[in-house]
């Protein structure tokens, strides 16, 4: 772990009993990947519906201001949902456990919700006539209900996996999961960018005659599959009772609302920190593609005719989906490279004065809240070297920059909020394990900070759930009367009395409670993750609604909704289909050459979102002083 031993934490009467142990099949090399190998679907899936939803749209001849209310449906998603299928999850009693039943469901609507985006037009054509007015009608209402029903169950999948992270792994080992998920999240942009390259009708005609019905096909199909993957390889403890009882809807809200209030120092520092990083990181992740097309368009001939203004938006888009594609190799890269320089609380109380010190390596070292800090302080400078960029280069280069930022975004946060949670210290009268202690060596494993000798106890009881139904017959070591003579054989065996307090960061990772009583804040994890995911999601709200203020003084012409995604213009082979002046629709561009004088509208909105991004470096960096201090 990285610091969260002795921090004070707000207490909670929230209690649970538990039945069975966290644990994941396979290898020990393959486990955190399988663990977190359902975030690379989700993010593929992301890709698509953020790469063609918005041209896709247009075509179908749906107004912007339309689709504005269209793409609120993800920041509401996220607002509404994750929180609220946290705190189900977190009373769910299902014998397959908390999180996976959920996800397997989410799962099957978001696939669903995912083909019927990329066969609009197909299932339309099932009900009405091809070409008619009620047949275009259709195909634009199920586009727009297939893109809710994508957001909100892939916030709910999203917010379920991250869950399923904290609640599989111990806190030791809960920045290494959180370093996989990064990086299945960075292997995943790579592999939308690529795919969105890639002529795919050309060669898998048989999945469909246009790129989105392709990539639909090919998202959901690996979103689903990765998710039974990990559905299948990870077994989680399951919950028998909790105190609560049945809740209602609005019971659920005010459980949220309680839990908002009293959240630790630490979860609420992470949070403002997150609200602040995310005001910086929207207009990135929004208008990045505009921002170096525009650049490429103040030093390129001014379009003459409709073919040649297409031509000029299709290479300004290819250039900043390059920087987007740069920018995920270099987060990709760091996500693999940047767990080897973080030091762990654990390894500093375990090293040896007699261990050599001078290695590189160990000098090089830092908390992960330090370098969390750090990315902060590296995203404002790149912010502010939009005061001296003018050409499509130094913009990529900037933009390329910002992935390793990036990596750290989707790592650390993540990381230190499931340390926190799981480092909830228990009540006095919390009953967690038996243990059988040697009275001869005179070491009790209840004292704080001493660590627990393996070779000098040995947890009793194996409660993984098909155990429980077995032990109701003789264990095969048991002897005729009765009596186990093989654990006297064992030298680490050596126990006269028993200890039923010993503290869950005590226990060995093999260890698992017959009944578990959990005061804790790892019973109410989703509900958690889901506020969290609510300070990450305001600020888009609030992204969005400054840069219509920008937009509206400085560059009347330009759309709130940023323009093209990365993907989003008119493939060269003709992928989308089109009706009316789509071309038109989709460039939306003011063709006065005088606009080039104007102040750059997007560079402004990125210099803002420096100075937030150094709000939360001054706030993050007060985070891991107190850190390391404890």
């Amino acid at each position: 772990m990285t610091g969260f031993s002795v921090l004070p934490f707000a207490e909670h009467s929230h209690e649970s009993r538990w039945i069975g142990r966290a644990k994941i099949l396979g290898p020990p090399l393959t486990r955190l990947p399988t663990l977190t190998v359902g975030l690379l679907g989700v993010q593929v899936l992301w890709s698509v519906e953020m790469s063609y939803a918005s041209p896709y749209l247009l075509s179908l001849g749906l107004s912007k201001p339309l689709m504005a209310v269209v793409f609120l449906a993800g920041p509401l998603s996220g607002l509404v949902v994750q929180p609220l299928i946290g705190v189900l999850a977190d009373h769910s009693k299902s014998r397959f456990g908390r999180r996976r039943p959920f996800i397997v469901i989410s799962a099957a609507l978001c696939c669903s919700a995912t083909l019927l985006f990329g066969y609009t037009r197909s299932v339309a054509t099932l009900f009405t006539a091809s070409g008619s007015f009620s047949n275009n009608s259709l195909t634009i209402w199920l586009a727009i209900l297939s893109i809710y029903c994508i957001d909100f169950s892939i916030n709910a999948v999203q917010a379920l996996d991250r869950a399923l992270l904290v609640d599989t792994l111990p806190t030791s080992e809960q920045p290494s999961g959180n370093a996989w998920a990064a990086r299945m999240l960075a292997i995943g942009s790579v592999l939308g960018f690529f795919l969105g390259e890639v002529d795919l009708p050309r060669w898998l005609p048989f999945l469909g005659h246009v790129q989105l019905e392709v990539l639909a096909v090919i998202a959901s199909m690996l979103f689903v599959s990765t998710h039974l993957l990990t559905s299948f390889c990870v077994k989680e403890k399951i919950c028998v009772a909790t105190s609560s009882g049945s809740k209602g809807l609005k019971k659920e809200i005010r459980n949220i609302w309680n839990t908002l209030t009293r959240l630790p120092r630490v979860i609420k520092q992470i949070c403002y920190i997150q609200f602040f990083a995310w005001l910086a990181w929207f207009p990135v992740l929004f208008y990045t593609t505009v921002y170096i097309g525009e650049l490429h368009k103040q030093v390129s001939p001014p379009a003459r005719d409709d073919s040649s203004a297409a031509a000029l938006e299709e290479e300004a888009t290819r250039l900043g989906a390059r920087a987007l594609f740069y920018s995920a190799l270099v987060s990709l890269t760091a996500n693999i490279v940047m767990p080897l320089f973080i030091v762990q609380a654990n390894e500093i109380a375990t090293l040896s004065s007699l261990q050599p010190k001078n290695m590189w390596l160990e000098r090089v070292r830092v908390h992960l809240a330090t370098l969390w800090a750090f990315s902060h302080l590296i995203f404002a400078l790149c912010m502010a070297g939009t005061f001296v960029v003018s050409s499509v280069r130094s913009a990529t280069f900037i933009m390329s920059v910002t992935g390793f930022c990036w990596a750290i975004t989707q790592w650390a946060p993540f990381s230190l909020l499931a340390e926190a949670i799981l480092s909830h210290p228990t009540t006095d009268g919390e009953t967690t394990s038996i243990y059988l202690e040697d009275a001869r060596s005179n070491r009790r494993s209840m004292t704080d900070g001493d660590e627990l000798d393996e070779d000098e106890t040995r947890h009793l009881v194996d409660s993984d759930l098909e155990e429980l139904v077995s032990s109701r017959t003789p264990s095969p070591e048991q002897d005729e009367d009765g009596h186990y003579p093989r654990i006297m054989m064992n030298h680490s065996a050596r126990v006269s009395q028993t200890d039923i307090n010993v503290s869950p960061d005590q226990m060995p990772h093999d260890a698992s409670p017959l009944h578990k009583k959990d005061n804790g804040l790892s019973s109410q994890a989703g509900a958690i993750l889901g506020i969290h995911n609510m300070f990450i999601v305001i600020p888009q709200f609030l992204v969005t609604g400054l840069s219509s203020i920008i937009f509206a003084m400085f560059d009347p012409q330009k759309s709130v909704l940023h323009g093209p995604h990365p993907g989003n213009t008119l493939p060269a082979n003709g992928t989308i289909a089109t009706s009316g002046n789509v071309t038109g629709q989709l460039l939306d561009r003011d063709d006065d050459p005088s606009v080039t004088g104007h102040p750059n509208s997007i560079a402004i909105i990125f210099r803002l979102g420096g100075v937030s991004a150094t709000v939360a470096l001054v706030l993050c960096w007060r985070l891991a002083r107190e850190l390391k201090r404890t």
